[in-house]
């Protein structure tokens, strides 16, 4: 069985869906250290869409990972501050601990446009409606 190793290109991007910038973040089988590392090229790549910021992100086989949470609660307040209008769209969060630990760390970003969804159709319809 051969496992294909994502680059970060391919795992962080902007794509455009009916003429809406999204930005990809696939954090999915990533280890404690990639989804850090991934994070911070996301927030590097998210100051640059302006004043609105569509995320789809794929935590999918992630570990628990109080580091990168902590991260992201810095990052999220960054934006916040900034008057950026965030929008995030999370596919993967498949257990009631994963959906508590979402819930608390965006409540402390105060970004509050945030929904979890099963398909990524249905996460980037949301996303531009």
């Amino acid at each position: 069985m051969t496992t294909t190793t994502l680059t970060h290109e391919q795992r962080l991007h902007f794509f455009d869906h009916n003429n809406h910038k999204i930005m990809w973040c696939d954090y999915s089988k990533s280890s404690e250290q990639e989804m850090i590392s991934l994070l911070i090229k996301a927030v590097n790549l998210g100051k640059t869409s302006g004043n609105k910021l569509n995320i789809l992100s794929d935590f999918s086989s992630t570990p628990k990972c109080p580091e990168f949470n902590k991260l992201l609660k810095g990052y999220g307040k960054e934006f916040y501050e900034d008057s950026v209008s965030v929008r995030v769209a999370i596919l993967g969060i498949d257990s009631t601990l994963k959906r508590v630990v979402v819930n608390a760390t965006m409540a402390i970003t105060r970004i509050k446009n945030v929904k979890l969804f099963e398909t990524r159709e249905n996460a980037i319809e949301w996303l531009i409606s």
